[in-house]
């Protein structure tokens, strides 16, 4: 641009004497577009070079999030622009990477194909596939997802290159909804999968990593908290107020504090059987030390003030026990506060 612009101030005297020269000599004509097409940098075509296949998704679906399986069920439209040869279009070799084969369930469907006046390639697939989603649940449930739809080419050795579509290349139906979920914003940005190994396939010596080309579609998912917390843990909130009124009531405190065990010990039971193991390294594993510590305090506690401390002095044993019920709820709910995640 500043080139352009010092020609400009070059030429325009020039040109606005145009006056003083003969009546029959007509002033320079310069071609200015071809000037600017010269001295100013054309923005790049947006569909990419040749060679190059560019795709974008439109989520419509997004139903059976499996926590225990790993998975989750997608529906969505892919569509894929060529710019090569129209007889070397590789657009139907994709396929998602991190989905689940079945016959029954996944479909991967050609919907329209156009070949457009600028020899580009235009292709349209709904695609209904199971995905392979490996979730982050120690803060559960406090966490955030990120789900990912990764899509590729058939033949890991094809070096055909991947890009996302400029512009819009990937959004989500305004319409889906999610049951105690937030659906925040989406990406798409091209990536590799790494294979250690070299399929067999000897491209170099000594060589035995092969980088596939993939698009990676992302969303983000934040769990909505207070639902889940309460059907999840109803088990321990239970067991916390068994504890209280045994330490209210004393004479079926020992019923009490056994029904305070189990309704602990069968939520634990049931959230194992809900999340992988992995979760119960998090928020839920220490929710459950904390709550059998508190259980612990409470028999340990009202077994050295009854039988031991009031057997030297009524006064400070009865003293203790007003100060056991308000400790036992203050210890508890400070540990609860501090292994909750942090945003």
């Amino acid at each position: 641009m500043a080139a352009a612009l010092v020609m400009s101030m070059l030429f325009h005297p020039f040109l606005n004497k145009s006056s003083s020269l003969p009546a029959t000599t007509s002033p320079p004509v310069f071609d200015w577009d071809r000037l600017s097409q010269t001295l100013v940098d054309v923005p790049e075509d947006q569909f990419g070079p040749p060679g190059v296949l560019q795709v974008g998704a439109y989520i419509t679906n997004l139903t059976d999030i499996d926590l225990l399986e790993n998975r989750f069920s997608v529906q969505l439209f892919l569509w894929s622009i060529w710019s090569g040869p129209a007889e070397q279009n590789p657009s139907d070799s994709l396929t998602v990477l991190n989905g689940i084969y079945d016959g029954d369930v996944q479909r991967f469907e050609l919907v329209r194909r156009e070949a457009r006046d600028d020899g580009r390639v235009w292709s349209l697939y709904r695609i209904r596939t199971q995905v392979v989603q490996r979730w982050q649940l120690s803060r559960y449930p406090f966490d955030n997802q990120h789900l990912k739809v990764e899509v590729g080419f058939l033949d890991p050795l094809n070096q055909t290159t991947l890009e996302v579509v400029p512009f819009n290349g990937f959004s989500l139906s305004p319409g889906l909804f999610l049951p105690g979920w937030l659906l925040h914003d989406a990406e798409a940005f091209p990536s590799q999968v790494a294979l250690m190994s070299d399929l067999g396939s000897q491209i170099e010596t000594g060589l035995s990593l092969i980088r596939q080309r993939t698009v990676v579609f992302q969303m983000h998912l934040e769990r909505v908290s207070l639902l889940w917390f309460t059907p999840d843990f109803l088990g321990y909130i239970l067991a916390v107020g068994l504890c209280c009124m045994a330490l209210l009531i004393s004479r079926s405190r020992d019923d009490l504090i056994l029904a305070a065990v189990v309704s602990a010990g069968g939520n634990y039971v049931f959230i194992a059987g809900k999340l992988p193991v992995t979760a119960m390294s998090g928020f839920i594993g220490n929710l459950q030390i904390i709550i059998f510590l508190g259980i612990l305090y409470v028999v340990g506690a009202d077994e050295v003030i009854d039988n031991h401390l009031c057997q030297y002095s009524q006064r400070v044993s009865g003293i203790l026990r007003r100060f056991l019920l308000p400790s036992y709820l203050a210890f508890t709910l400070f540990g609860v506060y501090l292994i909750i995640p942090s945003s």
